[in-house]
């Protein structure tokens, strides 16, 4: 059930789109409304147990759920609520212009998507994509908590890098309770093994890759080996994602079943330093970064690029390319799919970025990539000479020096391949909060 501050959508969907709408988009308007048509609020009482050991049961684990995920935070000291953000205008749209391009999936072909956005990396927003899915209709929290409410959904990461998990049935008495709603930044399911968990593995058979984001390059270098790529991620209002860019240059697809999110997008390029500034609670917390960040990017002295706006909403789904600083904050109860990917348009940016942060995958991925993909792996082989072309050759004197600090440097690579298989392997273990 939407919290009290509801959902504030300055102007109808309609009126958010650059291209006047034809009889062939009001007709789609129609088939994607009644696909994706409001629910029925949720009868709260399913989701609050009564009885008071079951109450007193799972306070215990949502306390120490709250404890892991975000240790700065002392909850008996009331600091999952100190700024009184449910008590702000944060989720009003008031004033915000939704201005990035929206496209119907049946009006572009791979190609032309490939060309008209992958290529020059521009961000969209694509209609009608989860119109056949099963999730269009059963990802409800009423049918969702029958079939998974005894799962334990990663809701946050502990300060060893251990996930922190909850079952659903307490996750969704947390977001519901009249106490624990009024959360600065509430807990949020951003779990990204649900594809290999028994018990939640299902929800893969409830929605497929759409046919513009099919080419996913990295399934090449093994399910095991390449990084985490899909996440189901299930939130109340004022949760969301902190300003980032998703890792290796990789670009993203976000699908909305449930609910509205609302986005801010910076381009490739923009200053770290002038969008996360080193200021408690920026980075990790999208409400904190929407009240505090996002005015200064509308003042008229503000002198780097202003954020694309996105207000989205239930059936659409947000293509992010690689490289662009994003942020979502939750304006209600939101229930999407998201994944990362890799294919042909983006593949020399991305190559960048995996042979020298993931060197291991990075060898694995280009062994597959000369059986499947030889024109990719001589893409590849040719950065590969561009790199060492650019270091170019050096005297004996600096030979010396740069063989020790090569030396030096490949101890660095091999400890920075460790590390990394290390942070994999923790990815993979989990600590149970229920």
């Amino acid at each position: 059930m939407p919290s009290s501050e509801g959902w504030h959508q300055s102007e109808p969907a309609s009126k958010r789109v650059r291209r006047e709408s034809t009889p062939r988009d009001e007709a789609r308007e129609g088939t994607h409304k009644q696909s994706h048509r409001r629910a029925s609020p949720p009868d709260v009482n399913k989701f609050i147990e009564e009885a008071p050991d079951l109450f007193q049961y799972r306070e215990k684990r949502v306390t120490q759920a709250k404890r892991a995920a975000r240790s700065e935070l002392s909850v008996s000291k009331g600091d999952w609520q100190k700024h009184h953000y449910a008590e702000s205008a944060v989720l009003s749209t008031a004033g915000i212009t939704d201005n990035v391009k929206r496209i119907h999936c049946n009006d572009i072909s791979v190609a032309e998507f490939a060309e008209q956005f992958e290529g020059p990396r521009i961000p969209v927003v694509i209609t009608g994509l989860t119109d056949p899915w099963p999730a269009a209709a059963t990802w409800t929290e009423e049918q969702l908590l029958d079939k998974f409410g005894e799962h334990k959904f990663k809701v946050g990461t502990d300060d060893d890098g251990y996930g922190v998990r909850l079952r659903l049935k307490h996750f969704l008495a947390y977001v519901h309770d009249r106490d624990h709603r009024k959360d600065d930044s509430p807990l949020y399911i951003f779990d990204g093994t649900f594809g290999d968990r028994a018990t939640s593995k299902a929800l893969c058979q409830d929605y497929c890759m759409p046919k513009l984001f099919a080419e996913d390059l990295m399934r090449l270098a093994g399910e095991h080996r390449r990084p985490p790529y899909r996440w189901v991620v299930w939130g109340p209002a004022r949760s969301g994602s902190g300003l980032h860019i998703d890792p290796l240059a990789t670009s993203a697809w976000n699908a909305l079943l449930r609910g509205h999110k609302r986005w801010a997008l910076f381009p490739p390029g923009t200053p770290r330093e002038a969008v996360l500034p080193k200021e408690p609670g920026l980075e990790r917390e999208a409400v904190s970064w929407f009240t505090r960040m996002y005015p200064r990017t509308q003042a008229p002295a503000w002198p780097h690029a202003r954020p694309l706006d996105i207000l989205q909403g239930p059936g659409e789904t947000v293509f992010v390319p690689g490289g662009w600083w994003h942020t979502v904050l939750n304006l209600d109860m939101t229930i999407a799919v998201t994944h990362n990917y890799a294919s042909t348009a983006s593949f020399s940016r991305i190559w960048r970025h995996t042979r020298k942060g993931r060197p291991k995958m990075a060898a694995k991925w280009l062994a597959a990539l000369r059986a499947e993909r030889p024109d990719l792996a001589a893409l590849a082989d040719s950065s590969e000479a561009h790199a060492h072309a650019d270091s170019g050759p050096s005297s004996s004197s600096s030979s010396s020096s740069s063989s020790s600090s090569s030396s030096s440097s490949g101890s660095s690579s091999s400890s920075s391949s460790s590390s990394d298989s290390d942070a994999e392997s923790r990815q993979k273990k989990t600590k149970a909060a229920s």
